[in-house]
């Protein structure tokens, strides 16, 4: 069994979400609605997060809103730092093998 954690082996980027140009105009318009609302956490995601090794990209993950994609950045740092890249692997279902 290996004493590296997940956080030596994988990396967590926030990338731009993969979205054609009236998608991402109305994902801005959604997010400037939820500026001028003060509700900026339920603003939609103009990011996604992908999951790396080796630089290769293992899985991307699409949040509806910020609030949502922050809780999900959050959680995968977390795992990153306390777990074995085995059980990391599993975790996110990342096919290491493709």
């Amino acid at each position: 069994m290996s004493d590296a954690c997940a956080a030596d082996v994988f990396e967590l980027d926030l990338v731009d979400r993969k979205e054609g140009l009236l998608k991402r105009a109305a994902l801005w318009g959604g997010t400037l609605v939820a500026g001028v609302t003060g509700a900026e956490d339920m603003a939609p995601a103009m990011s996604e997060l992908v999951i790396r090794k080796d630089g290769r990209e293992l899985r991307r993950i699409t949040a509806s809103d910020v609030g949502a994609l922050l809780n999900l950045r959050d959680r995968i740092l977390l795992e990153l730092e306390s777990s074995t890249p085995e059980d990391f692997a599993t975790s996110w279902e990342l096919d290491l093998h493709s």
